[in-house]
């Protein structure tokens, strides 16, 4: 069959000479090689220089010199405070709660249950809603419901 055999039929990748096998050759035990000992030099401690905010004015940059470098540790009551559900109210008259959404364009995407719906979001139209509703039950809850101000602003709500 010679070489065309490669093509229509034999061995369907590469012929046999291709293959290298490498079991005929001698075998050479290796030995560990002696452990290679290094000097130890002897190290300098210097400084940690700190911080500097470099800022572009024009064409030059300036280094500016006030500016905080730590924020001070707030305790775990300051620091994690939750806010009360968002309130949607349907034009049906049904309301929901919710703790986290999203607004773009005109769809809210509002945090689902994987487990029970089995999706991570759901959608839910801006018309489907009575935004006047929902905006007076938010503001009587002491929260403020924003709807975007144009098509290319997105609103969040941790």
């Amino acid at each position: 069959m010679g070489r065309n055999s490669f093509f229509y039929g034999g061995w369907p990748y590469f012929p046999p000479d291709y293959y290298y096998d490498d079991s005929y050759l001698p075998q050479a035990a290796l030995e560990p090689a002696p452990p290679v000992q290094t000097p130890v030099a002897a190290t300098r401690l210097e400084p940690v220089p700190s911080a500097v905010l470099l800022e572009l004015q024009g064409n030059q940059w300036v280094k500016v010199s006030a500016f905080a470098t730590a924020t001070p540790a707030k305790s775990a009551s300051e620091a994690v405070r939750e806010l009360p559900p968002a309130v949607i109210v349907y034009r049906d008259g049904h309301s929901e709660e919710l703790t986290s959404y999203s607004i773009m364009g005109t769809t809210l995407y509002a945090k689902a249950d994987y487990l029970a719906t089995g999706a991570w979001t759901r959608k839910v139209q801006l018309a489907d809603l009575d935004l006047p509703a929902t905006v007076k039950q938010n503001q009587q809850r002491g929260l403020k419901f924003e709807l975007p101000s144009g098509p290319n602003e997105v609103v969040l709500r941790p």
